[in-house]
C-alpha cells in the first residue's frame, strides 16, 4: 500500500510540474539598425501575434546584450540577427542545451550552416541559402518586391513564420496533454509490479510467515519547459 501510494504522489507530483510549467520562450533577434522592440520593422514586430499564440518572447539585436545565456524554445531572426540565430543555436547545442527551432531571414552577411533539426531560412534575391536549413524564395512565396528591410512585416513571410510557430505550440500542447495519461499508466505499472499486501497475502496462506522485498525502481523524467523572465 505505501509503495502504491508512493507511485501515486510522484505521478502526482509530474502532473503538476508539467501544468505549471511556463509557455515556451521564443528569442526575437532584429538586424543592423533596429534596437528598439517595435511594431512596424524587424522580427520584433513579431512579438504580440507570438504571445497571442501563448508564446513568451524576448527581443534584442543581432548583439545580443540583453539576452545572451537565455535558453529559447524558438530563435527568430532577421538579416545579421539571423546569422547570430544560427551561431547562439550552435553554441547552445555544443553547451548540452536543447536544440531550439531557428528561422531566419535574409541571414547576413556570412550565415554559417544550421545545426539543429528544425530549422527554416526564408529569403530575398541576392541573400544566400541557408545549408542544413530548408530556404524558402520570400519571392516566390508572395513577398514579390519587397526589400530586405521590409521581409519581416511582409504578410506572406509573416504568415509562414506564425504557421510553424503554431505547428510548434500545437505539439507542445499535444505532448503535455498526453503526458498525464502515460504517468497514470506508469503508476499502474508500478502497482502491478508491487508486492502483494500483508492482508491478502495472509488471506491466502495464514499458516506461513510473509517477507516482502521493496524492488527499486526510477520513475521516467516527463520533462518541463524552460523559464526565462517576459519580455517583448
Amino acid at each position: 500500500m505505501a509503495i502504491s501510494t508512493a507511485s501515486a504522489a510522484r505521478a502526482q507530483t509530474s502532473v503538476e510540474a508539467q501544468t505549471s510549467a511556463a509557455p515556451p520562450l521564443v528569442l526575437l533577434l532584429d538586424g543592423l539598425g533596429v534596437y528598439v522592440e517595435n511594431n512596424y520593422i524587424g522580427v520584433s514586430s513579431l512579438a504580440r501575434p507570438l504571445q497571442s499564440q501563448g508564446f513568451r518572447t524576448l527581443t534584442d539585436s543581432h548583439l545580443m546584450t540583453r539576452t545572451g545565456g537565455v535558453v529559447p524554445d524558438i530563435i527568430i531572426g532577421h538579416s545579421m540577427g539571423g546569422e547570430t540565430a544560427l551561431r547562439y543555436a550552435r553554441k547552445l547545442t555544443r553547451e548540452g542545451k536543447p536544440a531550439p527551432m531557428v528561422i531566419t531571414i535574409d541571414a547576413a552577411p556570412t550565415p554559417p550552416a544550421c545545426s539543429v533539426p528544425r530549422c527554416t531560412n526564408i529569403h530575398g534575391p541576392g541573400f544566400a541559402n541557408v545549408r542544413g536549413a530548408v530556404n524558402i524564395d520570400a519571392w516566390a512565396s508572395g513577398a514579390r518586391f519587397s526589400t530586405h528591410a521590409q521581409l519581416p512585416t511582409t504578410p506572406a513571410v509573416r504568415g509562414i513564420i506564425l504557421e510553424q510557430t503554431q505547428a510548434f505550440m500545437n505539439q507542445r500542447r499535444k505532448t503535455a496533454s498526453l503526458t498525464p495519461a502515460a504517468t497514470t499508466a506508469e503508476a499502474d505499472r508500478m502497482r502491478a509490479l508491487s508486492p502483494q499486501s500483508p492482508a491478502s497475502a495472509a488471506s491466502t496462506s495464514r499458516s506461513t510467515p510473509q517477507m516482502w522485498s521493496v524492488p527499486g525502481w526510477t520513475m521516467p523524467n516527463w520533462g518541463s519547459a524552460n523559464a526565462s523572465p517576459n519580455g517583448g
